[in-house]
């Protein structure tokens, strides 16, 4: 796609977050049924609706196109080979909804010759969008975003303000339990939000150093991936290699403190894992 093509892909996923936004912000206090995927995994009626009108708006506007969307239906195949896929997470942050609380995502992006090529995660709530293109800087409400790199090396860890997410069970929610432990007293704050999308987008603006999770689905960060590129960012899979391949775990970050929120992550996660066992010291840097 040429540079006119991506920038109107780019006010078409601004344009179908901001319907869907609308929607959402109108239904917080109505979520209707929720609908259980699994331990802590829940869709709500809402949910479906604001979905609904997004896909709306995108084919009303987009030819040619295909779309993967978090909430189905289960039964769709998934066009890995669409040469124009649109990847949607309607409410990043759905607990977080489902209870009423406001602050949760609407993430959309547009993946091309399999690559992010453009990428928005809207705030309805907060009347906040956070986007970004391949050829254009991040921006929040139309200003340049940049992640925040103030301090270098011991001290930026030390001072660092760092978001996570609970896996929804299992092994990886005892990790993030024992790595939480590993990291509350040698960094300034820990952050714990609901909405991945968003706390990623939030290491693109500078309001936190870092975000981790051990268990994101790709609908929850195709579009912040971007956003946190583009603003400068670093984005790996929790092993350090490439996100694109990752199981399910994820670290973003300003790149300062990479290597400390690596080693943290990595000492719970390459051991043999037993959430009964002494806590284990944190590996030095030096």
């Amino acid at each position: 796609m040429n540079s006119s093509d991506i920038a109107r892909a780019l006010e078409v996923a601004k344009r179908a977050a901001r319907v869907g936004g609308s929607v959402a912000r109108a239904r917080l206090a109505d979520p209707g049924y929720l609908q259980w995927k699994g331990s802590r995994d829940v869709a709500t009626d809402a949910s479906f609706e604001v979905q609904k009108v997004i896909v709306r708006t995108i084919e009303d506007e987009s030819t040619d196109i295909a779309v993967l969307a978090k909430e189905g239906p289960e039964d769709t195949l998934i066009p890995v080979d669409a040469k124009y896929l649109w990847i949607v997470d309607p409410v990043c942050g759905s607990l977080n909804f489902a209870h009423g609380l406001p602050h949760f995502g609407i993430s959309i992006a547009l993946r091309a010759e399999g690559r992010i090529i453009a990428g928005v995660v809207y705030d309805p709530c907060r009347d906040e969008l956070f986007e970004a293109a391949t050829d254009s800087p991040s921006k929040l409400n139309d200003r340049k975003i940049v992640v925040e790199q103030i301090l270098e090396g011991q001290e930026a860890w030390n001072n660092a303000f760092v978001g996570t997410d609970w896996a929804t069970g299992g092994e990886r929610r005892e990790q993030t339990r024992e790595i939480l432990g590993l990291m509350e007293n040698q960094i300034l704050e820990l952050n714990v939000a609901g909405s991945p999308a968003l706390g990623i987008s939030y290491v693109a603006a500078g309001r936190l150093h870092a975000y981790w999770h051990l268990d994101i689905k790709f609908w929850e960060i195709a579009a912040a991936s971007l956003i946190l590129r583009q603003a400068g960012g670093i984005l790996t899979d929790d092993k350090g290699m490439s996100w694109l391949h990752s199981n399910g775990g994820y670290i973003a970050s300003n790149d300062v403190i990479h290597g400390w929120l690596l080693n943290c992550i990595q000492a719970v996660t390459n051991a043999d894992f037993d959430p009964r066992r002494p806590k284990i010291p944190l590996p030095r840097l030096d």
